[in-house]
């Protein structure tokens, strides 16, 4: 990817992340995609995000100091922010750094609450 123009896909954009953010987010992707049947990916907003059911489920980014957990839902945030353990919630994105990642059992946590969300509000969920 040339600088300055925006990636295509996923691994675009995980290629122009500095290394050891790369490999932090790439564990995290890995994680996310295989937490839920039917969890896609595509870039939004110039950065990974992933969905179910079409709709929006977590994103992630860096920026120079942090690597970022998008929960992409308000509810979610208040009701982690008392109980994620690791990281720090800032909004509705949880903040980590390359050499403190999250752990597999806490993006898996989130990835299915998410889901639960989605499904609560998915026209698909209710014809099961």
């Amino acid at each position: 990817m040339e600088r300055g123009y925006p990636p295509v896909t996923v691994d675009e954009y995980l290629a122009a992340v500095p290394e050891d953010q790369r490999s932090a987010l790439e564990k995290i992707r890995r994680v996310i995609l295989d937490a839920a049947d039917g969890i896609t990916e595509r870039i939004g907003y110039q950065v990974p995000m992933f969905e179910y059911h079409r709709r929006g489920l977590v994103g992630l980014s860096v920026s120079q100091q942090y690597c970022c957990l998008h929960l992409m839902s308000p509810p979610l945030a208040r009701e982690l922010a008392d109980a994620l353990g690791e990281g720090e919630l800032v909004g509705c994105t949880v903040h980590f750094t390359a050499d403190r990642p999250l752990s597999e059992s806490t993006v898996r946590r989130i990835v299915r609450m998410r889901v639960a969300e989605v499904d609560a509000k998915s026209p698909v969920a209710t014809a099961r």
